[in-house]
């Protein structure tokens, strides 16, 4: 039997026979050009819903995958076409029929209808253009961007109707491939309300160690399933889930469902608590605590504040928050004045002086409601904070408020005017509230003040790259700190106190680097048993709820 015979061949209850599904099986088995290169016609009659449920619909009864081109409805007839003939074959087993919610619906075939190069004017297979549009997504540093993958500008101008991103896992050969060399996946704007397991399989067994979910429709944690231990990278906003949580219960979740988590929505977290460099200065003394949430507070808030879009700085104001913004850029003109000067209430600037030269209101001296304060933030060119500068001093903190001044040195970046250096000061008040046995902190008000950065700010500035947070080292630690440093590692090693703190100064209090030297040392027998605390003897280690 040949193709030709078979050309526009109508196959329905009728006149499907055993000698057609026989050679249907074999073309199936051969894998030759009529399974490639060949598409059918799929006619459906009295159809009312939309195209996405038709195909869910016909491969959750057939058990089968299938990409469909060219989806028509006219004249009450709903028609498609598909090469496979693995869901022609089951089409036919079930007798040309399929239920959907209370009717029966009768499908006809017309098989072998059009070529490749009637369909796409070329010939050429569904998996060839898949493997063309994948490969033009794979970018530099082993970056694969599937964002937005189904509507793809190749699907669209073949009219291939690629529903939805598990059709992927159908070709293995592909993902295999691409899965090995994939080090970073993004899966952004696809619509998945849950991980897409079947398809990251291809990936977890390579080196995938960052995935990009954001703004898909994931509801909750528990669809965020855990994918791979390797992740190191996760960014998830724009999915409901963000919504309604709380940012600690957050990021403590996520941090479980993946232990190797340094970054999260662009952000860095520090996993393990410990002090950065910059909280050296207060004009109280305050507690472990109130160090705990400074820090929290400073580390998350800039983080966000210089992430690309500061897409989720509403989630640390008040909804009645307030801000101020006070400028000093007395001797520019308005042409060289950064955009900042435009939110500010001083009338010392130019763009303030030469509004009231033209008799028009001068700026809202103060910005009210968290809508209206995130708003001005939002337009303000992006930046770069370089925390080593930062000097922090709580001002108050008790059980309802905490009052802290950030002064430090940051950069405007992609500004028409230039990469310009600035010296701020800002001035945080924030609000305590109790829920849920979690103590919330929004801020209230807010006063920002800007300048330009001095001279010897400008030469003592980013000279070193952003300190990894996580990085377990601690600049200049007190003695309180150095203590915390030498239990955890007291604890880890069985090492005494002595030899304990004489390995950690060595090393510059780098917890880190301590442990490699001690397992180097350890493994080539070069630690004596006396440096070691006696078995049984633990009163010079910390218990493990102090370590935690």
């Amino acid at each position: 039997m040949s193709v030709i015979k078979y050309k526009k061949f109508l196959l329905n209850r009728v006149t499907c026979s055993p000698v057609v599904v026989d050679y249907l099986e074999s073309c199936l088995i051969t894998e030759d050009n009529f399974s490639k290169y060949n598409f059918h016609k799929i006619m459906l009659h009295n159809w009312t819903d939309n195209e996405t449920n038709l195909y869910e619909a016909l491969s959750t009864f057939y058990t089968v995958s299938f990409i469909p081109i060219n989806f028509v409805t006219q004249n009450g007839i709903t028609t498609f076409y598909t090469s496979s003939l693995s869901f022609i074959l089951k089409i036919i087993k079930m007798d040309f029929l399929f239920p959907y919610i209370r009717n029966m619906c009768s499908i006809d075939i017309l098989l072998n209808d059009k070529t490749a190069i009637e369909l796409f004017s070329s010939q050429v297979s569904i998996e060839e253009i898949l493997n063309n549009v994948v490969n033009a997504r794979l970018g530099m540093n082993f970056e694969l961007n599937l964002s937005d993958f189904c509507n793809d500008k190749v699907f669209k101008e073949k009219k291939i109707h690629f529903y939805k991103l598990s059709l992927l896992a159908q070709f293995k050969i592909l993902m295999l491939r691409i899965g090995k060399e994939t080090k970073y996946l993004k899966l952004s704007y696809n619509n998945l309300s849950q991980v897409p397991i079947e398809v990251l399989n291809f990936f977890v067994k390579g080196d995938l160690i960052g995935i990009d979910l954001s703004y898909n429709n994931i509801p909750s944690l528990i669809e965020l399933q855990r994918m791979s231990s390797k992740i190191e990278k996760l960014w998830l906003e724009g999915n409901p889930l963000c919504e309604h949580i709380e940012p600690l219960h957050y990021v403590k979740q996520i941090s479980i469902k993946f232990p190797r988590l340094i970054e999260l929505d662009g952000i860095r977290i520090n996993n393990r608590g410990l002090m950065l460099p910059f909280f050296k200065t207060y004009l109280i003394t305050p507690g472990n605590k109130a160090k705990f949430i400074v820090e929290k507070f400073i580390t998350l808030y800039f983080s966000h504040y210089d992430s690309p879009k500061r897409s989720k700085l509403d989630s640390f104001y008040d909804g009645n928050a307030s801000l101020s913004i006070t400028t000093s850029f007395p001797d520019l003109d308005l042409k060289n004045t950064p955009k900042i000067a435009m939110f500010n209430k001083s009338l010392l600037d130019p763009i303030n002086r030469a509004q009231l030269k033209t008799g028009s209101s001068p700026n809202k001296l103060i910005y009210y409601s968290q809508r209206s304060v995130v708003s001005v933030l939002n337009s303000l060119p992006a930046t770069v904070h370089d925390r080593s500068t930062f000097t922090v001093d709580v001002l108050r903190y008790d059980k309802k408020i905490l009052i802290l001044t950030v002064d430090g040195v940051y950069r405007e970046i992609n500004s028409p005017m230039g990469d310009r250096l600035f010296n701020f000061r800002r001035t945080f008040v924030l609000n305590n509230f109790i829920s849920n046995m979690y103590s919330i902190y929004h801020i209230q008000q807010e006063m920002f003040s800007v300048r330009f950065a001095s001279k010897e700010a400008i030469e003592n500035s980013f000279k070193v790259p952003i300190r990894n947070e996580n990085q377990l080292s601690l600049i200049n630690p007190n003695a309180e700190e150095q203590d915390i440093i030498r239990r955890v590692f007291s604890y880890h090693t069985r090492l005494r106190k002595s030899e304990a703190e004489v390995r950690l100064k060595s090393q510059d209090w780098d917890l880190k680097k301590a442990l490699k030297t001690f397992c180097d040392d350890f493994k080539t027998d070069r630690i004596s048993a006396d440096k070691f605390s006696p078995d049984g003897d633990l009163s010079d280690i910390s218990i493990d709820s102090e370590v935690d």
